[in-house]
């Protein structure tokens, strides 16, 4: 599925609610100026509503022909409550075409999902509010929209650093990739939507976290087996918050970060590498779910997509 202009896209809020009520409408009229797309959302986006009320939004989207898109306007906190509703529609979401979902942050729960049921080329980038903003920088938003288009492209993620002995060798590997919210797929753990690592190159960011919280969920992660077949592990940016932190606590905060990451690498035979380049910050490189990438490991490390999505 590639997008066109004048093709519809969903906007929704899956989970937390969408907090201002300037941003739907700045989102649609900036995908309608640069893109060409037109742009609709739920009138009760900017309320509380239960799981059930938020997962048939999000499925009149999903089984609507017209849409070619859903798009997050927002992270926060309880998309994987949707789920069960969801998956309820199992075998009539199997019959329908892919569409593109695009999000990051609590969205990755139903990546995962979607991924892990039906195979799409779902994509962890940049939400479509934040391109109204101003808040990822044009080059990300480049790469996000060059990949919906169907913009021929080297969509290739340059900036690794090996952080153990495996990452150095000069070796390439080719597998699909999965992850995302290293906090969300905590909470799939023994859930309907589970992460696959088997044969996978797995790939985590999160915000708002202390080193301690997120060494202690990669050491959990560890112990019970997730990593035990997965190919190669891609540690994102993990230090664009706390927000309000001066600049001093902010840098602490990152070489804490920054140390328990290596630590956490030195301790594993699959190599793992890092990256600042996806995640909650200004930077949010695109990822596709179910396609296959070369991962180049040694001192020129880069993730190459080998597939386009469609």
């Amino acid at each position: 599925m590639k997008l066109k202009a004048h093709d519809c896209v969903a906007l929704l809020c899956p989970g937390s609610i969408c907090t201002d009520p300037i941003h739907p409408q700045m989102t649609q009229d900036y995908l309608k100026e640069h893109y060409q797309l037109i742009a609709s959302y739920p009138n009760d986006i900017n309320q509380g509503i239960s799981p059930l009320r938020r997962a048939q939004i999000f499925l009149s989207y999903l089984f609507d022909d017209n849409v070619k898109m859903i798009g997050a306007l927002r992270g926060g906190e309880g998309t994987a409550d949707i789920l069960p509703y969801i998956h309820e529609h199992h075998e009539k979401i199997k019959s329908i075409k892919p569409k593109i979902l695009l999000g990051h942050s609590d969205f990755t729960a139903l990546l995962v999902y979607f991924e892990k049921y039906y195979h799409w080329p779902v994509i962890h980038g940049p939400s479509l509010r934040q391109f109204a903003q101003g808040v990822v920088d044009k080059k990300s938003e480049k790469e996000t929209m060059d990949l919906v288009f169907g913009v021929n492209q080297d969509l290739c993620l340059k900036e690794l650093t090996p952080l153990n002995d495996s990452a150095r060798e000069n070796k390439i590997i080719e597998a699909q990739i999965t992850g995302g919210n290293l906090s969300v797929i905590n909470v799939s753990i023994k859930d309907i939507w589970e992460i696959e690592t088997d044969n996978k190159i797995l790939f985590f960011e999160d915000c708002g976290e202390k080193a301690h919280v997120i060494i202690r969920t990669l050491k959990y992660f560890s112990r019970i087996g997730l990593f035990a077949k997965a190919k190669a592990i891609i540690l994102g940016d993990f230090t664009c918050w706390p927000i309000g932190c001066d600049k001093t606590r902010q840098e602490i905060n990152r070489q804490a970060i920054l140390k328990i990451l290596s630590s956490f690498a030195n301790h594993h035979d699959l190599p793992v590498l890092y990256t600042p380049q996806f995640g909650h910050g200004k930077i949010n490189f695109p990822l596709v779910y179910s396609k296959v990438y070369r991962l180049h490991l040694g001192n020129h490390a880069q993730l190459q997509l080998l597939h386009q999505v469609g």
